[in-house]
């Protein structure tokens, strides 16, 4: 006669890497094994041939991440990154090639050493596309930003940052471009309120351009009349201007393109 198979224990909601080799240390010692043998037991009981494959799949709820000092990436922008904290160094070294990192602004910039508490809870998942090591041992990566994620739990006991994060999508895609003033394409109540939204916005840009004698400007503006998703120019526009973390942070968390561009408008016609 067969024994009944027993199934696998579940794994908490929020499994965390640091509790699983708590639990092995604990097994090990109540069963006198060797740990090694405690954390193969402990993977099988859970449902994993080995250890390694059990560390896996925890640790693939997480990205490794980089807290920002003064500085909010947006999606489809790209990065210069200075990096010298050791557990940033950490995160970077640990993020495989085409792999996401995620790309954090800290609350407050003065800190060294940041808590949970001390960051925002909306992000930015972007991709190394070039990383130098600096002759002091720092290192500087360059990252492109792809898409918004929400943190859902920080990890920060490890060798290196870490979170786990869900997408954070826009209500809505505003898809039309404005070839010319007055051209606006396809025709309808909705995309005319856009569109004169948009044309505000370029006026203001175009006259905080006059204010500031900032160079890049028209760029911007050429390119937020040829834009098909008028909902991510305020990033763009963001990432030039000298403004606080907290309204690039705002920016970013807004979830609304139309509220977006809403902000951008206040904030240029704000700018001193």
């Amino acid at each position: 006669m067969s024994t009944p198979q027993v199934p696998p224990k579940r794994l908490p909601s929020n499994p965390s890497e640091e509790n699983l080799r708590k639990q092995a240390k604990r097994l090990a010692s109540q069963e006198g094994l060797q740990l090694a043998a405690a954390q193969r037991r402990l993977a099988i009981e859970y449902g994993y041939k080995s250890w390694a494959e059990l560390m896996r799949a925890v640790s693939s709820r997480f990205v490794p991440l980089i807290p920002l000092r003064e500085l909010v990436a947006f999606p489809l922008e790209v990065y210069p990154i200075y990096i010298g904290r050791p557990k940033s160094i950490s995160a970077i070294d640990a993020v495989a090639a085409g792999s996401p990192i995620l790309l954090i602004a800290q609350r407050d910039a003065t800190l060294g050493e940041p808590s949970v508490c001390d960051m925002y809870e909306v992000g930015t998942l972007g991709v190394i596309v070039e990383r130098q090591t600096l002759p002091d041992g720092t290192a500087k990566i360059m990252v492109e930003g792809r898409k918004r994620a929400r943190v859902k739990r920080f990890l920060f006991d490890n060798e290196f940052y870490k979170a786990e994060v869900e997408e954070v999508a826009d209500t809505e895609r505003l898809n039309f471009t404005i070839s010319a003033p007055g051209a606006i394409h396809p025709a309808s109540a909705r995309i005319q309120h856009v569109g004169g939204l948009v044309r505000l916005v370029l006026n203001a840009l175009n006259d905080y351009a006059l204010r500031k004698r900032r160079t890049g400007s028209a760029a911007m503006i050429q390119w937020g009349r040829d834009i098909e998703d008028p909902g991510v120019f305020p990033y763009v526009i963001a990432r030039h201007l000298n403004i606080e973390v907290a309204l690039q942070q705002a920016l970013l968390e807004c979830v609304s393109p139309v509220e977006r561009l809403e902000k951008i408008l206040g904030i240029l016609k704000a700018a001193e």
